[in-house]
């Protein structure tokens, strides 16, 4: 097919796509635009551990490739826990045309977003038949704007306390302008679930789609588990559903995908038998979101598309016998369960297993899922019985879907958009620390919340390390993240005799630091054979611990670890500069002071 008429047959999804990149890049763009020459590289940054990704990315450009530890110095010559595969899709252009990572994951914002867009629109295209009519590509549209603007639209809970005057939107943007993941394992998933429909069908060469799906999966195994869980769940459904209807063929197509993609992903499995060899693998796993339980979770949502799937069937069915009709188990009917029993199994396996990781991050990829089940039964089937009821949910689709999202990323723009604008100061900060020796370690003085921001900033927009800071998702010892929160409080100036009150006031500061696996630090309710022990044991001794850690002497415990400067909001006093010992002044920028502790 030529590219005209590529272009011709898929206009309606390109302007979709090219709209939606747009949504996700406009407040960054606008931020720049008015800002004109204040904007200094620093862009609004407004979904989940954007700081942590753009520091591994940075990592990988100061030439640590497997970022074993983008944030402390001394563990960098240890294995990753999660291989960088997905950050080096930012690295690489970055490396290949000199661009800085933010500005990278500036245009990040518009290709990935138009990407995931056209393949949901293609997936969506081949369940519903892939008919060249207008019909079946505004139905995949649709899916398409649902999936990439409308997943908070199945935040009923949500929905209810907007309507109710609530903060719906709360202080993010939309999911997928997160940068690494959850978008490219999105990408990876979907490109993944398109080859797979290809092999089942007999469409084009089946060499290179088992090859290309073998790849994606490969790659999702590297990057991210939360997306190759769901993509190795479907897969796993659908070798047993053309198992059990004897279509060996299908199923010995899907076994040799999964044996390939292990194959290709043996690096990682590498990686991870190596990594297994530290004494503190196992310490490092629980502080990554590693639960250790039985416990059953239940997918609602999954759930309820299942009865809707089930109801469809029994519908679909009844029409068939009422015009005499043989009622016939298509793929697409196949592909949906694969989906829905997918999902359902993905987020409790622990039942067999006895773990899993942070399961809640799983609806990432089933919502997207699900959402595309229902517009399909819808199309496939209520259709054919009502095209006015089927435009009138398309409607709603599309109106809702960019309503949310145009909203969304408006509302996020306009509430932080002076705060962002202030920070455009800390590049002169950044600037001086990025003309210092290669993997300096500074130690942030966290008197504030804006301390704090720029601790997690140093390692994203500069080759520094930090000293203390509860980024401890890495191979380290358990003692370092209670060294950490001791070095900060004393730095802060609190005493032995203000310890008990202290911790008893910051309970989400102290779990931040002392806790052994995400159940503590996000004090999980579910899970009840899984428990954080060590958190409450550091917690009972921490007071006695950091009564003695007060009567050493404070720079010779600093010295421990590599340390090369001090940042502090405000200047240190005297006490504490008494303290540090020949510390002295090397920077100021109004508020913000550097002292050289060498």
């Amino acid at each position: 097919m030529k590219i005209k008429d590529y272009f011709k047959n898929h206009y309606l999804a390109i302007f979709f796509a090219v709209l939606v990149g747009f949504i996700y890049l406009a407040p960054n763009l606008f931020f720049v635009l008015s800002l004109g020459g204040d904007y200094q590289g620093i862009p609004i940054m407004r979904t989940a551990n954007e700081d942590y990704y753009l520091a591994r990315i940075q990592e990988i450009l100061d030439g640590h490739f497997l970022v074993a530890s983008h944030g402390f110095y001394e563990y960098k010559d240890q294995l990753p826990t999660a291989p960088p595969v997905g950050e080096f899709f930012y690295a690489l252009p970055a490396l290949l045309f000199g661009v800085s990572p933010a500005n990278v994951l500036m245009a990040s914002r518009f290709i990935l977003p138009f990407i995931l867009f056209l393949l949901v629109y293609f997936l969506m295209r081949k369940l519903t038949g892939d008919a060249e009519i207008f019909s079946n590509k505004i139905n995949a549209v649709a899916g398409a704007l649902f999936v990439t603007l409308g997943y908070d639209l199945a935040d009923f809970r949500g929905i209810f306390k907007f309507l109710s005057g609530g903060d719906f939107i709360g202080s993010n943007f939309l999911m997928w302008a997160r940068p690494v993941n959850p978008i490219l394992g999105a990408i990876f998933l979907f490109s993944f679930l398109i080859l797979i429909w290809k092999i089942i069908e007999q469409s084009g060469r089946r060499a290179i789609n088992i090859f290309g799906a073998s790849i994606f999966l490969a790659l999702m195994i590297g990057s991210y588990f939360f997306s190759w869980g769901i993509a190795l769940s479907v897969t796993a459904m659908l070798i047993l559903i053309y198992f059990l209807r004897k279509e060996y063929k299908a199923a010995k197509n899907l076994i040799f995908v999964l044996l390939s993609a292990f194959v290709f992903s043996a690096p990682y499995w590498y990686l991870m038998w190596r990594s297994s060899q530290s004494p503190w693998y196992e310490e490092s796993l629980l502080r990554s979101g590693m639960f250790y339980t039985h416990y059953p979770l239940l997918n609602k949502i999954m759930l309820a598309v299942l009865a809707v799937y089930i109801l469809m069937l029994f519908f679909e069915s009844w029409k068939c016998k009422k015009s005499n009709m043989v009622f016939q188990f298509k793929n697409w009917h196949i592909f949906c369960l694969a989906f829905i029993l997918g999902s359902l199994w993905v987020y409790s396996q622990q039942i067999v297993t006895g773990r899993t990781v942070w399961p809640y991050h799983f609806p990432q990829y089933t919502i997207p899922l699900a959402m595309i089940v229902l517009i399909t039964l819808f199309y496939n089937i209520l259709k054919k019985e009502s095209a006015y009821l089927w435009r009138a949910g398309i409607f709603i689709i599309v109106f809702f879907s960019l309503a949310i999202g145009i909203y969304t990323q408006a509302y996020v723009y306009q509430k932080f958009f002076y705060e962002y604008a202030a920070r455009q100061s800390y590049v002169e900060i950044f600037n001086w620390l990025n003309s210092r020796k290669k993997d300096c370690v500074v130690l942030v003085r966290q008197n504030g919340r804006e301390a704090s921001k720029i601790e997690g900033l140093i390692p994203a927009f500069t080759h520094c390390n930090v000293y203390a800071s509860s980024w401890i998702y890495t191979l380290m010892p358990s003692d370092r993240p209670q060294f950490n929160y001791m070095v900060i409080l004393r730095l802060n100036g609190i005493t032995g005799e203000e310890i008990d009150r202290y911790m008893a006031e910051h309970k989400g500061q102290e779990n931040g630091y002392l806790f052994s696996n995400w159940k503590g630090l996000y004090g999980v309710k579910d899970f009840p054979d899984f428990s954080d022990s060590l958190l409450a044991e550091q917690s009972k001794q921490f007071s006695e611990n950091y009564k003695a850690f007060m009567k050493k002497d404070f720079r010779a415990e600093l010295e421990r670890y590599k340390i090369d400067y001090i940042l502090s909001l405000g200047p240190l006093d005297e006490l504490m500069s008494s303290s540090l010992r020949d510390v002295h002044e090397i920077f100021k920028m109004k508020n913000v002071f550097i002292y050289s502790f060498n």
